[in-house]
């Protein structure tokens, strides 16, 4: 059984797709999902709610509020671990979230292995800091129970106050006088020869009696016999005293001396010099010494800090530190140390310390580290060692050269044999990579199938680039499948001009120079490469952070019928740069399908519909359909249909509503035909998009799951109606009534071309003569006005 099935979780995330994810998640790994908060008032009152034994926690929430400032009120009022959630991986949210001590850090966008083995760290690690607090608790119990003192009840003449006894009152009545047999009686059987021999040679005797009061308890009195006379049978009383107290604290000085001693964890009682006064057997194992050496041996002589921990506890009456201890054999061992003065102190004792081997914690810390830094398909260093490297200066300065390398084709293979086989194969290609490599250089996978190496000694760079090259000749065998598959790369040096941040950038540069010369070869930075290459690297790296810090947005173009009543919209992705400005699709989109980004920009844009066709139909617009643009990349992807499915079901929003825009050139594809005939069946409608450009092909018009066919609107037509390019659109907006297609014609800027739409028989139309792109707000203000 994992750590993480059966506990308790709190997700907390302003995002409801992502808040989806995680508790579906969180759920297949077995836990118990018990809430789901969106701000940071939310988190707080769902932790007093619920006291989960995790919390997955966003930095950025709703309305405003911070994550890192609901972990802090938590963690100052719970002992829960945190683990933060982010899409944002920059120096300063890092460091603001590191202050809040967090158990983990995940990066948007979330996979299940990374969340198993963070969630299980950290909750491995609380586990054993519990240990350690759970010790102090003990003893501070231990040497409480360790004050005690007896209260005497005082003879006045012949009579005595029984003030704490008053069963015995009961029985003595209000004198020292009592018959021998009642006397007796308060005795066990087994003790009264004894006693009745004591009295008879009228000799001493103390001992402690035990009597039942009711609504009391036990009470435990000593009776002292001194100076014994009979009279009558009686028996003449000398002094009682009331130990009950003391017979209590002494059986819980036993028990707390029996938990003190079978304590993990080291402990110690110190005098004011933090020489050893007592200490448990733990701690003579820790310290590989006999509890008979350990008396009296100054604390410090095991590797503490004197003057720090002196100065520390001048201000404060508890300090905690970590520390490398010292055994008595010279063995060095990672330990959690606690000081704490006792107030009022206790006869010598002036502090108590105790010592916890953290060997484990600090294992599991590392294991955290490595997972923060190793690319666990490859076992490479991630994006996030490459940035330690290049910003922290003494590594820097030993980097001689970097090498960045990008797999020719590998987007195919993933989308022709899938995910399983494409990771089979970056694998492999890592393995070769490695074996050419030096010891001595550094081996990054940067992302995706892109690779970076750190050559940090001196050497032939162009015998290192014909070697990389050399390990893609032969064939990989993936699966029973035979692989071909290259590489571009590009090498950048360093010289005294170039700063380590920079070095990245030239090599990037560099091995986009290699794909546009043809691919498979190395190409060295020179700073006379063409400038838009550059440019080209500078957009693939702002749309990348456009996607992690959620830069894009959605604007909505309406499509109207030939009353002009708006019957849909098509959402269309924007992208506002500070440092570019408004770029525009048509040079960033062909970049992402490129990339593999075109998967997150969908995602993106179909999340934005979704809450798009919510507000539509609660402002009473739910007839307004949606049009949105899907690639052959992201229909060849079954993760990214599995997750647009999930989406529409998460929000309610009905296949119906939903128009799919394809491009012709996608239709060449068997495969996105086959997931395109299963989407028609599920009930949306198929649109083919931007037809009459590029690759025509008529034949496709005859698929029975096209409903739509959206002219491009370089068909749009001009002054002249007698032109040729007003021929073939009526030709094309004719055969496509034939075969019982819906005509929308794209790209209308004139009243010109909408008269000659509707008298051509066109369904719809859509252009800047209706309306641009608007907000979702400005386009519910413009269909209202109808």
């Amino acid at each position: 059984m994992t750590l993480i099935e059966k506990c308790r979780v709190l997700i907390v995330e302003d995002t409801t797709i992502a808040a989806t994810y995680l508790a579906r998640e969180m759920t297949q790994l077995g836990a118990e999902v018990v809430g789901l908060a969106r701000s940071e008032e939310q988190a707080v009152e769902k932790t007093k709610a619920e006291m989960p034994e995790l919390i997955l926690m966003d930095i950025h929430l709703a309305d405003g509020s911070d994550g890192i400032a609901a972990a802090e009120k938590i963690s100052s009022q719970f002992a829960i671990p945190i683990i933060f959630t982010t899409a944002y991986s920059d120096d300063n949210t890092v460091n603001r979230a590191l202050k809040a001590s967090p158990y983990g850090y995940i990066v948007k966008p979330f996979d299940t292995k990374t969340i198993k083995v963070t969630c299980e760290t950290a909750l491995h690690r609380f586990a054993l800091e519990q240990k350690v607090i759970n010790s102090e608790k003990r003893f501070k119990v231990a040497a409480e129970a360790a004050q005690f003192g007896v209260v005497e009840l005082d003879g006045k003449g012949k009579t005595f106050s029984f003030d704490g006894a008053k069963s015995l009152q009961n029985r003595l009545g209000a004198g020292t006088q009592i018959a021998r047999e009642d006397f007796l009686a308060l005795f066990p059987e087994s003790e009264r020869k004894e006693i009745v021999h004591t009295l008879e040679k009228r000799a001493s005797l103390r001992k402690t009696i035990v009597l039942e009061e009711q609504g009391a308890g036990r009470k435990y009195l000593d009776i002292v016999f001194s100076e014994v006379d009979f009279h009558n049978d009686d028996v003449i009383i000398g002094a009682v005293i009331d130990v009950t107290d003391k017979q209590r604290q002494i059986k819980q000085l036993r028990l707390s001396n029996i938990i003190l001693d079978q304590l993990v964890e080291g402990v110690a009682l110190l005098d004011e010099k933090f020489s050893i006064i007592e200490c448990n057997r733990a701690l003579s194992t820790l310290l590989r010494l006999d509890l008979n050496s350990l008396h009296h041996c100054d604390i410090f002589q095991f590797g503490l800090d004197a003057s720090e921990l002196k100065k520390a506890l001048n201000t404060l009456q508890i300090v905690r530190r970590k520390s490398i201890l010292l055994t008595a054999d010279g063995v060095e061992f990672p330990a959690f140390v606690t000081i704490s003065e006792i107030a009022p102190r206790h006869e010598q004792i002036c502090y108590v310390a105790t010592f916890s081997d953290i060997t484990d914690l600090n294992k599991a810390e590392r294991k955290l580290e490595s997972l923060a830094f190793t690319d666990q398909l490859t076992g490479a260093g991630n994006r996030n060692y490459l940035k330690l490297i290049l910003n922290e200066a003494s590594y820097a300065q030993a980097i001689q050269a970097l090498v960045f390398l990008d797999l020719d084709g590998f987007k195919l293979v993933n989308d022709t044999y899938g995910h399983n086989v494409g990771d089979e194969l970056l694998s492999q290609c890592a393995t070769r990579i490695r074996s050419v490599i030096r010891n001595e250089d550094t081996f990054i996978r940067h992302g995706g199938d892109e690779f970076v190496i750190l050559v940090q000694e001196e050497g032939d760079l162009t015998q290192l680039g014909n070697r990389l090259l050399e390990v893609f000749s032969d064939v990989f065998d993936v699966s029973d499948t035979e692989l071909r598959i290259s590489a571009s790369i590009g090498i950048a040096q360093m010289d005294e001009s170039v700063e380590p941040e920079n070095l990245l950038k030239h090599a990037d540069i560099a091995m986009y120079e290699a794909k546009r010369k043809g691919k498979n070869q190395v190409v060295f930075f020179s700073g006379e490469q063409n400038d838009a290459i550059e440019y080209r690297l500078y957009v693939e790296q702002g749309l990348f952070n456009a996607i992690e810090n959620k830069d894009l947005h959605a604007r909505f173009q309406p499509i109207v019928d030939t009353e002009n009543r708006v019957v849909a919209l098509e959402a269309l992705c924007r992208w506002h740069s500070q440092d570019i400005g408004d770029i525009h699709p048509e040079s960033f989109i062909p970049i992402a399908e490129e990339t593999g980004m075109i998967n997150a920009v969908g995602l993106k844009m179909l999340k934005e519909v979704c809450i798009a066709c919510v507000t539509l139909r609660e402002a009473g617009l739910g007839q307004i359909k949606f049009h949105v643009n899907v690639s052959i990349l992201q229909l060849n992807s079954k993760l990214m249909v599995s997750q647009f499915l999930e989406y529409l079901e998460d929000f309610d929003v009905k296949p119906e509503a939903l128009v799919l825009e394809v491009t012709e050139s996608a239709m060449h594809d068997v495969g996105t035909r086959k997931v395109l005939r299963e989407l028609a069946k599920s009930g949306f409608s198929i649109a083919l998009d931007d037809f009459g450009a590029g690759y025509a092909s008529v034949s496709e018009l005859g698929e029975s799951y096209t409903s739509i066919i959206k002219l491009d609107k370089s068909l749009a037509p001009g002054e002249d109606k007698s032109s040729q390019k007003n021929i073939i659109a009526e030709s094309i907006i004719q055969l496509c009534q034939r075969l019982n297609k819906a005509i929308l014609l794209e790209g209308i800027e004139t009243q010109k071309q909408a008269d000659f739409a509707r008298q051509a028989g066109c369904h719809y139309m859509q252009g800047f003569y209706f309306s641009e792109p608007l907000t979702l707000t400005d386009a519910i203000s413009f269909i209202q006005q109808e």
